[in-house]
Formats: C-alpha cells, sequence, structure tokens
C-alpha cells in the first residue's frame, strides 16, 4: 500500500514539474520583445481587417486556426503584447507534456520513463518554434485534442465503445482543423502499448492497431470533406497550394532524407548552409543505431514474431506521423510540421533504451534513470539556448534596428519616400540558419524567409506606435522593399540596407548618432 502511495506521489511530482519546464526553460524567449513576420501580420489584420486571418488559414483547411488566431491577436494591443501569446504557447506544451505523461502512465509505463519522453517531446525542435511564435500556440491545441482522442478510447469498460470510438474520430477532427500535422500525435498512443500487446497474439495486435489507425484515418477525411464542401458552397476559397503528391517514391525519398533525419536529431539542429553537418549526422547516426539495437533486443529476448511487429509498428508509424505532408504536392521540410513525428520516435527510443537497460541485470535501473537525466539536461539547456539565440535574439535585432530608424524618422507631405533592401538568409547574425525557422529574419527577401510585405508590415506597427496622434501616418511616407539595392534613376529619402545586419553582432541597434541627411545606405553604417 505504501509502494502504491509513493509512485501516485512521484507522478503527480513529475506531472508538476513537466507542466512548468517549458515556462521556465523558454522563459527568456518569452519575454523577450520580438516578433515574428506572421505575428505582425495578424497583429494587424486581428484589428483592422477581421476575418481575413480566418479566411486566409481558411484556404488552406484549417478555419478553426483562423478563429483562434482572430480571438486571441484581437485581444492585445502592440508588439510588446505578443509575449503573452508566447506565454500561451509554452503553457499549452507544459498541458501536452502532462496529458503525454498522462497517457503513458495509463497503458503501463513507468513514471521515470514516461517523465522522460513527455519532457523531451517539448524539448524538441519542433517544440522550440512553437514556444518561440505567437502565432504558434494554437498548434499546442491541437496536439491535446489529439492526445484526448487516444486517451478516450483507451478504456478498459465495455459499455460506450462506439461514444468513445466517435468521439475520438471528432477531436482528431477539430485538431486537424487546428493545424493537420499535429492532429497525428494520436500515433503516439499506438507506440505507447508495445510493453502491453506483447504476449497477445499476432492476429488480435494488428486488429487492433488498425482500429487505431483507421479512426485516425476517419478523423483526418472528416477534415477533408468538411473543407471541400465549405469551398464548393463558396464558404472558403481554396489555396493554390493545396495540392496531393504525384511522385510517392520521391515523396519517400524526401522524407528519409530531410524529416526523418530532422527528427532523429533532438539535440543538433539542421543548418542550410551546412555547417554542423558532421554533427547532425553523426546525431541521427546515434539515436538510429538506439533505436534499431532496441529493436534486435527485443525479438531476441521475446522472439522473432515481437521484432517483427516492432519493425512492422517502425515502419508504418514514422511515415503515418507525417501523412499529411506526404500526401501534399510541397516538398518544404520544417521543423514545426515534424512534432508528431518527433514524439513518436521519442516513444520508439524511450523503449529501446529500456530494452538495452535491461541488458545490464542488477544495475539496469540505475543506467535506464542517469540516461533520461543526462539528456534531460542535456535538452533543456539546448532548447533555452536555440529557442533564445536563433529566434528571439535575431528577430529582436530587427526590431530594434527598425524602432531606431523610425525614432529618427520626421513625416511630410509629399510623404518620405522609404527603400527597404532585405535581407537574404545568409545575411542572418546567428551562427545557424534553417530555412524560415532558427536564425531566420522575419524581413528576408528569399522565399523560405519572407517576403517584400513583412518590412512593410513592421514599420507601419512601429510607424502607428512612434505617431500615436498622427490621423493617418501611412499617408505621410512610402516604403518600397526588394532584395537588390534601390533602382537606378529612382530618388528616395531614406535607405534601409538590412544586408548589414550580420556584420554588427547581437544587439545590434543602429548607430547612436544618425548623420543629420542620411542618404544611400547611410542608416546602416557601409
Amino acid at each position: 500500500m505504501k509502494t502504491i502511495k509513493n509512485t501516485h506521489l512521484a507522478e503527480i511530482v513529475v506531472a508538476l514539474l513537466l507542466l512548468v519546464l517549458p515556462l521556465a526553460t523558454y522563459w527568456n524567449t518569452t519575454f523577450h520583445d520580438f516578433g515574428l513576420r506572421d505575428d505582425y501580420a495578424n497583429l494587424r489584420e486581428a484589428h483592422e481587417e477581421p476575418g481575413k486571418i480566418l479566411q486566409f488559414t481558411a484556404s488552406h483547411a484549417r478555419p478553426v486556426y483562423g478563429w483562434l488566431l482572430q480571438q486571441s491577436f484581437e485581444r492585445i494591443d502592440g508588439i510588446t503584447d505578443l509575449e503573452w501569446l508566447r506565454l500561451m504557447g509554452a503553457a499549452g506544451l507544459g498541458l501536452t507534456a502532462v496529458v503525454l505523461f498522462g497517457l503513458l502512465v495509463r497503458v503501463g509505463w513507468g513514471w521515470s520513463a514516461a517523465g522522460f519522453a513527455a519532457a523531451m517531446t517539448v524539448l524538441a525542435p519542433a517544440a522550440q518554434i512553437v514556444a518561440g511564435w505567437a502565432t504558434t500556440w494554437p498548434y499546442t491545441l491541437a496536439t491535446l485534442l489529439a492526445l484526448g482522442g487516444f486517451t478516450l478510447t483507451h478504456h478498459n469498460r465495455e459499455s460506450g465503445y462506439w461514444l468513445r470510438q466517435m468521439s475520438a474520430v471528432l477531436l482528431i477532427t477539430v485538431s486537424a482543423l487546428i493545424y493537420q500535422p499535429n492532429s497525428l500525435l494520436y500515433l503516439v498512443g499506438i507506440v505507447a502499448t508495445l510493453p502491453v500487446l506483447r504476449g497477445q497474439p499476432l492476429e488480435r495486435r494488428l486488429r487492433w492497431v488498425g482500429v487505431h489507425l483507421a479512426l485516425v484515418a476517419a478523423g483526418l477525411a472528416a477534415a477533408f470533406l468538411i473543407m471541400k464542401l465549405a469551398y464548393a458552397t463558396g464558404v472558403f476559397t481554396a489555396s493554390d497550394r493545396i495540392a496531393f503528391e504525384h511522385d510517392p517514391i520521391g515523396k519517400m525519398g524526401w522524407f528519409l532524407s530531410e524529416p526523418l533525419l530532422n527528427a532523429l536529431n533532438l539535440l543538433v539542429l539542421n543548418d542550410d548552409e551546412g555547417g554542423n553537418r558532421i554533427a547532425y549526422r553523426v546525431s541521427a547516426g546515434i539515436t538510429a543505431v538506439l533505436l534499431v539495437a532496441g529493436l534486435g533486443v527485443e525479438s531476441w529476448r521475446r522472439g522473432r514474431q515481437a521484432g517483427g511487429f516492432w519493425l512492422l509498428l517502425l515502419a508504418t508509424l514514422l511515415p503515418a506521423a507525417l501523412v499529411v505532408n506526404l500526401v501534399a504536392a510541397e516538398r518544404f521540410a520544417t521543423y514545426r510540421t515534424i512534432f508528431a513525428l518527433t514524439a513518436v520516435l521519442l516513444a520508439f527510443l524511450t523503449l529501446s533504451w529500456q530494452n538495452l537497460c535491461s541488458l545490464a541485470g542488477r544495475v539496469s535501473r540505475t543506467i535506464e534513470v542517469s540516461g533520461y537525466v543526462i539528456l534531460l539536461a542535456i535538452a533543456v539547456a539546448l532548447a533555452r539556448g536555440h529557442a533564445y539565440s536563433l529566434i528571439a535574439m535575431p528577430q529582436g535585432e530587427e526590431l530594434q534596428i527598425l524602432e531606431r530608424i523610425v525614432d529618427r524618422i520626421v513625416l511630410r507631405t509629399p510623404p518620405l519616400r522609404i527603400y527597404f533592401v532585405q535581407p537574404l538568409p545568409e545575411d542572418s547574425p546567428t551562427e545557424i540558419s534553417y530555412h524560415d525557422e532558427f536564425g531566420a529574419l522575419s524581413t528576408s527577401g528569399a522565399l523560405v524567409a519572407g517576403s517584400d510585405w513583412a518590412p512593410k508590415e513592421m514599420f507601419k506597427h512601429l510607424i502607428h506606435k512612434h505617431f500615436p496622434n498622427r490621423a493617418n501616418p501611412d499617408h505621410d511616407y512610402q516604403l518600397e522593399a526588394g532584395i537588390q539595392p534601390p533602382p537606378k534613376g529612382e530618388r528616395f529619402d531614406l535607405v534601409i540596407d538590412m544586408r548589414q545586419i550580420r556584420r554588427f553582432g547581437p544587439l545590434y541597434a543602429g548607430p547612436t548618432t544618425p548623420p543629420a541627411k542620411p542618404s544611400g545606405l547611410e542608416l546602416l553604417p557601409p
């Protein structure tokens, strides 16, 4: 009896720690003064063009996501207030960790293994993006709904079976209408039950897995049909980006070479310039070796059938965890789309680690828990550093530069003509830059990291903040943006060359004493 009470107490303590973990880890990022390019657009549109956010997200089959963004962004007043939405994202990650921990314990995992898997899920690179962007806070709601769907189905009582199944499908559907990739977090529950399924007839195990995969498919299909109906009736207009993949073999090659490698790297980030390629590949290789070794122990100890079933699930659930992106025509690997894939991999990795540690006999428990503690300590430090130095810092620095420039502007009639030279990804002041996520700048002119509307949105917010009493400050300046210098023959009153941001190091915020009549590229020193 005392042992049971101690176990329950340990589970409660772990759950509380998991709730606080993302809040503490990402605290410096949450309350840093910065925004993402989409944050600026959503903030303005929520106040000035209600309904536009919903129409845009619905065009990508995410209407509930758009509604949540509208409801949250219209309740904040400025760039500084974005911190409260980032706080919601961090809190959502904490709740995700708690719910995932509860699910794992419920299916029979020990509290240490369950706590490790849940904690690593909200410390992985995919979670770092959620913590760093105000716009992504609803993603955590999608994960909670998906996990809730599996929790509903995993019940011992016979009564209400079909009601629970249908409720699970409904939760998956709503989750998909928020953010389709995160609805696949449901699959973590299937992996988690591997220890429970041991010893059961193969046919029964396959049938059980098939039922759960069918529930996920039904939820995604329902979301798809709802949006097709909405497009057909003219409620929303579908984006041109909605298209199906026509080369499945090529897409699987893309999956293995990009998203899967990113997910296998729990600690090392990908880099567009390949500066850390060796560490990146070694890290992925270590994870893959642990997975294969755990599979080998499963087969050796429990027979070929058990090992074969494990391999079947591994080969099925990994691509299934990214199936939304696999069926879509686009091939743009991002961390924010692999949250479910990372969680599924972590569940397999934890089970593999347990298998390997079991070979150590009496000291197996000590080795197992020590491994969890060491990896978690490293993960916390890296997650905190990545989110702050590769998301908050560069975008905050970018914002500071524009704030200094706006402070010097004197609006006039005729309108002040401003030209903004947009940076490229390689102009980022960070050591690592990956697509439009880590190390990216909101004002970047590259297709993978922004467009010319982003600097215009940022400038508009800052102009309104600096000239609060001016009736229509937008009429007193004209801003053009591009990745090339100003066109020859055209005259501009101010030219801002953001390409030079990399030369000044962190926290550069422009010259303290600007020239009296800035021209050329003088607002940022040549």
